[in-house]
């Protein structure tokens, strides 16, 4: 049997301390499983073996305090007020990496992805944080237990392996020797395991994507490694698939020029109104829905409304709300790691669609019933000329406020409505619908009119179809009706709840173009993601001019029709049919298509290529303008 003072030893009680902490990255690691098992049906035992590599990296970042402070070679070790600051710092540098762990559980539907360093400045970015968290504390209790639990087996470890037993380190040359040779051992090994491993470079998170054809890389990850290895990342690698950017042009450029439709004509049109609906998906329709359409059945509204639009196969750029605005208004997609509105190319010079709306005389207006300040959207209206901005601070009634984001849609969209009526000359606006979120709380009035489904998402979605329905009942009274586009579309989907989730369809929104005089309806399946949105806009207005956009006119057939986004370091296109992955190593795998095919034309393999090359150098070089 081991000698139990052995276990207060200096080494052994560090060893001691490491190894009770990555059994609990393991654990942590099958509640996420648990919590999410649906958004990994390939995971394998291996999927854990190789989230090892990653918790021994983020172990020994978060404990490099802990770390030295127990291989001081001193009599100083075995003080108990030197103990308990030790054992202190040990819980407290584990604790705080186990929350972040803790709180992807239930982060993870939301996003589809480990939460990042950008997850920091997305709280900041809330200014009603505050309310949130007692009804995140509410809904997600048993994390929290789990968490106290985690936290009293991390003092239990502290309490039991104190340092009590320490050798005299330099009475004998052997003892020296000893005492100097383990240290070196001990910090050569801290310093491969930092990086992962003794490779040429350390490891990221597309080491992690990498692993099991890229199909389990949240699982995979940690969510401390995923912040610490984000840390400060805002520079986009150079890429040179083509010798010079003017040839990967001839495959995809972003600068545009005015794109005549030949589709078809559109009829008279003065204004555009946007709706971003919050969170709901292609597959809360009956008629947008991939069959067998098992979440279908709660937007009766936004299927007659389509019956009589021009409505696309509509495609996401992104996971989260942060990263929808830039695609829709200004046709940027997210592809650098953070949402475009917090990289630093936000402050490129950037011809961005809305200054052909500026130069045609249009009010351009961004309405969100949220605080003032969420998600850096005032922000970002204002770098792309939209300077009527109206939040929760320009609303009205206090009264109508829900306690957690804001004015619920139905009080909301009769606000625009009356906001609306008041301009006198032509408009662009975006109306940003909020209630179809966490916590899916739709106001009593309507809470038993309407259909509950089988989780609270279906039944908010059913209210924001009830109020917008009754947004349209109030602005076809309007003056400025008749000669309106409305587009309408969301800025990701939330299957949230959902206990059989489809992740095929983690993309899937609508696309809806409807104007009240318009003499042609049609569903295509041509592609059209977000960023397709502003071209497509500003080709049915007719408005001429030179602008910067990473989507195109989806009423030009001549134009490739494909959708981007990215996650977990590999790029996500839809073209032709096929599901593409491309990594940073520029390999490529189909995940899916159409025809059952797994092979990659030359054409679309350039294609790709050429759009993140087209990317990367332009944000890079900051050349996304005319001269």
């Amino acid at each position: 049997m081991m000698n139990r003072s052995f276990l207060h030893r200096p080494v052994p009680s560090l060893l001691l301390r490491m190894a009770a902490a990555m059994v609990l990255y393991s654990l942590l690691r099958l509640v996420f499983y648990i919590y999410n098992s649906s958004a990994f049906p390939s995971a394998s035992a291996m999927s854990f073996v190789y989230g090892l590599r990653f918790d021994v990296v983020a172990l020994l970042y978060t404990n490099i305090a802990v770390i030295l402070l127990s291989v001081v070679p001193s009599k100083v070790l075995a003080r108990k007020d030197y103990g308990i600051v030790v054992a202190s710092l040990y819980v407290l540098c584990n604790a705080l990496p186990f929350a972040l762990n803790l709180l992807d559980v239930g982060y993870f539907p939301f996003t589809g992805k480990r939460s990042t360093f950008g997850l920091f400045a997305f709280i900041a970015d809330v200014p009603n944080m505050g309310d949130l968290i007692g009804v995140f504390a509410m809904e997600y209790w048993i994390l929290l237990l789990i968490f106290v639990a985690v936290v009293v087996a991390l003092i239990f470890v502290a309490k039991h392996t104190m340092v009590r037993d320490v050798p005299d380190f330099f009475s004998t040359t052997r003892n020296t020797l000893s005492c100097v040779g383990v240290r070196i051992v001990i910090l050569g090994l801290v310093v491969v395991g930092v990086r992962g491993g003794v490779q040429l470079k350390p490891i990221s998170n597309s080491t992690a994507a990498a692993y099991q054809n890229g199909n389990n890389t949240a699982l995979i990850l940690n969510t401390p490694f995923s912040v610490i290895r984000t840390i400060g990342l805002s520079e986009l690698e150079e890429k040179k698939f083509f010798e010079t950017d003017s040839l990967a042009n001839e495959y995809f450029c972003p600068k545009k020029k005015f794109s005549q439709s030949n589709m078809l004509s559109f009829p008279p049109t003065d204004n555009v109104v946007i709706v971003i609906l919050e969170g709901i998906s292609s597959e809360y329709s009956d008629l947008l829905a991939v069959p067998p359409k098992s979440l279908a059945g709660y937007t009766p509204f936004i299927d007659s409304l389509a019956q009589r639009s021009i409505v696309f196969k509509g495609f996401s750029n992104g996971y989260q709300s942060i990263e929808a605005l830039p695609s829709i208004l200004a046709s940027m997609p997210s592809l650098s790691g953070v949402p475009f509105s917090k990289s630093m190319y936000v402050t490129n010079r950037i011809d961005y669609p809305t200054k052909l709306f500026a130069e045609n005389g249009y009010k351009m207006a961004f309405f969100h019933g949220a605080a003032n300040g969420t998600m850096g959207f005032s922000c970002l209206c204002s770098i792309l000329g939209v300077n009527d901005y109206y939040g929760l601070d320009e609303y009205p009634n206090e009264s109508d406020y829900d306690g957690t984001w804001g004015i619920p849609d139905y009080q909301y969209l009769q606000y625009v409505a009356d906001v609306l009526d008041g301009y006198s000359d032509k408009f662009m606006a975006t109306v940003f619908t909020l209630t179809s979120h966490h916590p899916f709380v739709v106001p009593p009035e309507f809470d038993t009119v309407l259909p509950q489904g089988d989780f609270p998402m279906q039944h908010t979605v059913a209210y924001t179809d009830m109020a917008l329905q009754k947004f349209f009942d109030r602005v076809s009274k309007s003056l400025w009706y008749d000669r309106t586009l409305f587009v309408i579309t969301a800025d990701h989907t939330n299957f949230s709840g959902c206990k059989k989730i489809d992740y095929d369809r983690q993309f899937d929104i609508p696309m809806i173009f409807y104007h009240p005089k318009a003499d042609t309806s049609f569903i295509s399946n041509r592609i059209m993601q977000q960023t397709d949105i502003m071209p497509s806009v500003v080709s049915y207005l007719g408005l001429d001019g030179n602008y910067t956009a990473f989507g195109g006119n989806v009423f030009d057939t001549l134009q490739e029709r494909f959708a981007v986004s990215r996650n977990n370091d590999y790029y996500r296109f839809v073209i032709n049919g096929k599901v593409v992955k491309m990594f940073d190593n520029d390999e490529f795998t189909v995940v899916d298509s159409d025809d059952g095919s797994s092979v990659l034309s030359d054409y679309e393999r350039n294609f790709i290529r050429a759009f993140v090359q087209c990317y990367n150098n332009g944000m890079r070089n900051n050349s996304l303008y005319s001269e």
